[in-house]
């Protein structure tokens, strides 16, 4: 086998693709009484009507299935499947057709359900317009938070956030209708609308873990930053004190100089325990020692 078909063969279904296979196996939770508005959105999200019926086109085999179980349940009618092509990695794209006078009759219903105002009619909706238009991305992707539905209609879209529980935006992106959520929130509020609650538990999952990664790397920083500065200070402080002159200084701070340059990486507990003195009088000694650097410095320049 090519290397080329083999990296194809093995690549991944993306996120976005297990969740539309959630959705159409109907495990998300909730009842399920409302098939014809989650068709009416499955067929308004990707399919192509024409004179005799329409054609629903997916690269996901278990949204293919859906759709057939949906037209079967729903009208008693039988739907063709077949594979139509391949994407670009090698992954086949499946059309359902489905066609004659009872499925033009069933358009009409259709447009039914589609303008309910039933809130579980358009969850339904919803469940079926993400599984042909919508995607999501991973829980602690690099994308952060994105929720969108593409359409090349922009009433689709409009439909879409009219439907949603949450705040979406409505933009145009290369010659397509994109409604979409980049919050947190957004995200996960349309999500657990549509029943996928162990989705939404995975992202508050990957959230905290987020957070918590965020603020070990907030306190490590600020702790190497201390670090930096601290040994910056310590070697500003030892080239100041090697430049003064031992013979010129009184007693107590001729003392002090020798066991500061004596043990210059001491703190200054170990000092005032080497010094038998307290931490503010070894504190005010080597600020005087300083002190008279600076002094010596401006006199010098």
């Amino acid at each position: 086998m090519p290397t080329g078909s083999r990296r194809r063969c093995a690549r991944l279904p993306s996120f976005a693709s297990e969740v539309r296979r959630e959705l159409a196996s109907g495990t998300a939770t909730g009842l399920r009484p409302t098939n014809r508005a989650e068709l009416a959105g499955l067929l308004d999200a990707a399919g192509r009507w024409d004179e005799r019926g329409v054609t629903f086109r997916t690269p996901n085999a278990a949204v293919a299935r859906s759709v057939m179980r949906l037209w079967r349940a729903e009208f008693g009618l039988g739907s063709r499947l077949s594979p139509v092509d391949t994407d670009s990695f090698g992954r086949a794209r499946y059309a359902v057709r489905t066609e004659g006078n009872r499925t033009m009759q069933a358009a009409d219903e259709l447009s039914f359900a589609r303008a309910s105002r039933n809130p579980a009619d358009r969850t339904a909706y919803l469940k079926g317009a993400f599984q042909g238009a919508g995607s999501v991305t991973r829980p602690g992707g690099r994308g952060g938070y994105h929720l969108e539905f593409v359409h090349s209609e922009e009433e689709f879209a409009r439909r879409v956030v009219a439907f949603s529980r949450t705040h979406m935006q409505v933009t145009r992106r290369r010659g397509r209708w994109v409604a979409y959520t980049k919050s947190a929130d957004g995200v996960t509020s349309l999500l657990a609308q549509m029943g996928l609650h162990d989705v939404v538990l995975e992202y508050e999952a990957r959230a905290v873990l987020g957070e918590a990664k965020a603020n070990a790397n907030r306190v490590t920083n600020f702790d190497a930053a201390n670090a930096e500065r601290t040994a910056n200070a310590a070697a500003r402080q030892q080239k100041a004190l090697e430049a003064l002159d031992p013979g010129v200084l009184p007693p107590a701070l001729r003392e002090m100089l020798e066991l500061r340059l004596e043990h210059h990486d001491a703190s200054l507990a170990e000092l005032a325990r080497i010094a038998d003195l307290s931490k503010s009088a070894v504190n005010h000694r080597l600020r005087r020692l300083l002190a008279i650097s600076d002094q010596q410095s401006a006199v010098s320049r």
